[in-house]
């Protein structure tokens, strides 16, 4: 295996006893007696271990905040008071007041017949006349659906689809199921990852180490796994993965874990499952980062990058790693949450969403053993690490409930006996210096700010829809049925405010969502302390974007996966924007002689924040495999291109195209469309959501 890294390595003397790094976790919260005598606190529980020998009184003094830490804590405390804002939303009313039907159409908007208007000259030929808006099917009542792929049960999408796609896969029944099964009829026929067996020249060979033939135990080395191979993949993971999914302390594991494995070999332990997971993870962040694409799409390299498509990169030793799981499945310490979590990690970078979902559903259970059936001291370094895990899985599981309409399993109720981390154990050099360049702590809790938000949001939008069941004995086909107009700008406006909220060098221009954003823009002697690649400062000197629409151009290659962390928050914050304004074109093309000018401009907005979505531009658009939430990407987009197709052939939404969406929008939507269609073509050998779109697209946009 040849691993190339170009970030900084963090190494690790031949002597160990001699180095700092050896040493364990700094006390993150000495007693009051072991500060007193200047000594190092074991941080025990009720009383620390000095306190226990000298049988005196063991007191903790609440930690104060660091300045680092304070802009974490506030970036959360100012999310409690949107929260309760957005929970303040007063629901539906017996009198409308916004959403009912209004006498006439205003004067701004089109007259609308009850007949649904002949398609446009450029008209695609999958496009049949549509039935009048009068009929029982074009009149169903909205009905709220947070999961993406569900756009495609809209009658007037439904239309469309019926005309357009060959008749072997024009049965969409299977939207209408729950969340499972939709993820098992799209996953039907996905190979399994191959056994070393089915693995060509990427098996590791593995021998007894002199250690534990020593002292007689059953320990293997694998000889692949040198000492600088090993280190190379642990800083690959902890500069990437680690700083958006931060549930690992990299001290601890260089320090202890790393040394163990090195010098002892593996066995079926915790320490020996996730340091193969860990360097499984660092192979594919070096490998989906720098190694060429496993295929090219429309004459440029695709976005997947390393291995071949039924074999990702680290697949060898992540059949050691999983071999080794079993051994420690049924324990509920926070060593076996971490494992759940990073194979989660593998499966969802490879492409197996069901594994991914199940693997998860592990994760979040054992956290919720361990948090009410354990005692555990949530204030020290290792209840931190606790906390850090508790919120990926929280994180994760409200994705999967929102994106694919997955069953959640309660763990966000623990959420207020839980707290937030405050990661207030000090951080090593390494991770010092990627948090001054990536910002990754105000990354991470921007993320669970947001998604709580959304989370939030979509609950909203459900509570203030009057027809979100099928079984309302009052649904009227004349009564559109959806949230009240007064809500959804209310919406609109917090998810603003929480923009408003975010620290200058996370903050960008809301029209150009590929610029540098807050510090990355001042002048180059403030940058000198956080920018080390001479490309980046010339980039942020020359104001040139952080994201290009160019696919063809070799991308700058990012440490610390800064690109994709500015790319994740900014596109999560329009993906949000648009779901508070679909509702509106659902009105559009399903009631349009109710329309009103403020309905319309939601439409607008709604058009507008679908424009190039960071994503889908260079350089992250080159690393599919190490996107987060890569099974949530390609049915937004599908769901974005039919709403946009529909905008070139209906009436009401092309007139509002042409008049309110603005020159922006007719600038960049031929671009838009292309980066999106190029997202889902890169992934169809290897993600099989992703090739489930494409071939619904292929009829629309008459694709190849």
């Amino acid at each position: 295996m040849s691993v190339v890294m170009s970030l900084d390595p963090i190494s690790v003397p031949s002597n160990p006893s001699s180095s700092r790094a050896t040493r364990g976790a700094i006390a993150a919260q000495a007693c009051d007696t072991c500060r007193e005598r200047k000594q190092k606190c074991d941080e025990e529980r009720p009383k620390c271990g000095l306190c226990q020998r000298r049988m005196r009184e063991c007191r903790y003094s609440e930690p104060q905040p660091t300045k680092r830490d304070r802009t974490l804590v506030d970036i959360l405390s100012r999310l409690d008071s949107l929260e309760s804002k957005i929970d303040r939303i007063p629901p539906r009313g017996p009198e409308p007041t916004g959403f009912g039907p209004p006498q006439s159409v205003p004067n701004s908007l089109p007259s609308f017949s009850t007949d649904i208007d002949e398609p446009s000259t450029s008209s695609s030929p999958g496009l049949a006349e549509q039935p009048s808006p009068s009929g029982p099917e074009k009149r169903q009542p909205y009905r709220h659906a947070s999961a993406a792929h569900k756009v495609l049960t809209w009658p007037a999408i439904q239309e469309l689809l019926f005309e357009a796609l060959p008749a072997n896969i024009r049965d969409l029944k299977s939207l209408e199921q729950d969340g499972p099964g939709f993820i098992t009829r799209i996953q039907e026929g996905t190979p399994k990852l191959a056994l070393d067996e089915g693995l060509q020249d990427m098996a590791f060979s593995a021998i007894q180490s002199q250690a534990s033939r020593i002292a007689g135990e059953v320990r293997t080395t694998f000889l692949h796994l040198t000492r600088d191979i090993m280190h190379q993949l642990a800083t690959a993971y902890f500069d990437t993965f680690n700083l958006i999914y931060p549930f690992m302390d990299r001290q601890g594991f260089i320090s202890d874990t790393l040394i163990k494995v090195y010098t002892e070999g593996f066995n079926d332990d915790t320490d020996s499952v996730i340091a193969l997971l860990i360097f499984v993870l660092g192979e594919i962040s070096i490998e989906g980062s720098c190694r060429d694409s496993i295929e090219v799409y429309k004459h440029h390299p695709k976005g997947v990058g390393g291995g071949i498509p039924l074999q990702p990169p680290g697949l060898a030793l992540f059949n050691k790693a999983r071999k080794r799981i079993g051994f420690v499945l049924t324990d509920y310490e926070l060593e076996n949450i971490q494992i759940y979590s990073l194979a989660v990690l593998y499966y969802e970078c490879s492409s197996r969403h069901f594994e991914f979902w199940r693997m998860m559903v592990s994760a979040s259970l054992v956290c919720q053993l361990l948090i009410t059936c354990k005692q555990s001291n949530l204030n020290s370094a290792r209840g931190d690490l606790i906390k850090r895990v508790y919120w990926h899985c929280v994180v994760m599981e409200t994705a999967l409930q929102l994106e694919l309409d997955l069953p959640p399993t309660g763990i966000s109720g623990l959420a207020d006996r839980v707290g937030f981390p405050s990661f207030s154990s000090p951080f090593c050099k390494a991770d010092e210096r990627a948090n001054q360049f990536s910002y990754f702590e105000a990354h991470y809790a921007t993320q669970v700010t947001l998604q709580r938000l959304c989370a939030k949001l979509h609950q909203n939008i459900n509570d203030s829809s009057t027809n979100n069941s099928s079984d309302t004995p009052s649904a009227s086909s004349d009564d559109y049925g959806g949230p009240e107009r007064g809500t959804l700008k209310q919406l609109a406006i917090q998810l603003s405010e929480w923009r408003g909220m975010l620290p200058r060098d996370l903050q960008w221009a809301e029209d150009d969502p590929a610029s540098f954003p807050g510090l990355q823009q001042a002048d180059s002697c403030d940058l000198d302390h956080a920018l080390d690649p001479d490309s980046l400062l010339h980039q942020a000197q020359s104001r040139m974007p952080l994201f290009s629409i160019d696919q063809n151009k070799e991308p700058i290659q990012y440490p610390y996966f800064y690109n994709i962390q500015v790319a994740l928050l900014r596109t999560r914050y329009y993906q949000a924007k648009y779901m508070i304004y679909r509702p509106f074109v659902y009105k559009a093309l399903h009631f349009p002689e109710q329309m009103t000018q403020e309905d319309a401009e939601g439409v607008a907005e709604c058009l507008r924040s679908c424009l190039k979505w960071p994503i889908t531009l260079s350089p992250t658009s080159r690393q599919k495999r190490l996107v987060p939430y890569l099974f949530c990407w390609s049915q937004n987009l599908l769901g974005i291109l039919l709403l946009i197709h529909m905008t070139r052939h209906n009436s009401m939404l092309s007139y509002i195209r042409a008049q309110l969406c603005g020159p922006r929008f007719e600038a960049e939507i031929d671009e838009t469309v292309e980066l999106m269609l190029e997202w889902v073509g890169d992934l169809q050998t290897t993600d099989p959501i992703a090739l489930w779109c494409l071939q619904i697209l292929q009829g629309v946009y008459h694709l190849e």
